[in-house]
């Protein structure tokens, strides 16, 4: 049986809403006029609870400007960990020897993961590009 087109039914439809594209000022608003929120993770490093917030664009920026991969992972783990629940940040810059010093096990893979996780990166595909990078040269 067809449908036959009647007055009624056609008054009764309902129009489909067109979603207006927004306007420059209210993307503006949006990505400029407040703080995106960053995504964070809890994790226990040797029975201390500490939190770990996704870097910001500057964060990442300031890191890349460091010599060396040492001191790059030394200052992501300074940056990004924080007192649970507090804009404190745990670690100092004074604090890069005693970093260092860290027995390497699973503590220290907990927070690595943790870190690339909240950056993105898989950790082990980097270090391979790295590897590849003939501008990278090896010392």
């Amino acid at each position: 049986m067809r449908a036959t087109l009647t007055k009624a039914n056609v008054m009764s439809s309902k129009p489909t809403a067109v979603k207006k594209a927004p306007t420059r000022d209210e993307i503006r608003a949006a990505l400029i006029g407040s703080r995106p929120p960053g995504d964070s993770r809890m994790i226990e490093l040797w029975g201390m609870e500490i939190e770990l917030r996704q870097p910001t664009l500057e964060a990442i920026l300031k890191t890349r400007d460091t010599g060396s991969t040492v001191e790059r992972a030394v200052d992501m783990i300074i940056e990004y960990a924080y007192v649970p629940g507090t804009d404190d940040h745990v670690f100092e810059d004074t604090d890069k020897p005693q970093i260092l010093r860290w027995p390497f096990g699973k503590d220290l893979q907990k927070l690595n993961e943790a870190i690339a996780e909240l950056t993105g990166v898989d950790i082990e595909t980097a270090v391979k590009e790295l590897e590849k990078d003939p501008l990278g040269g090896s010392s």
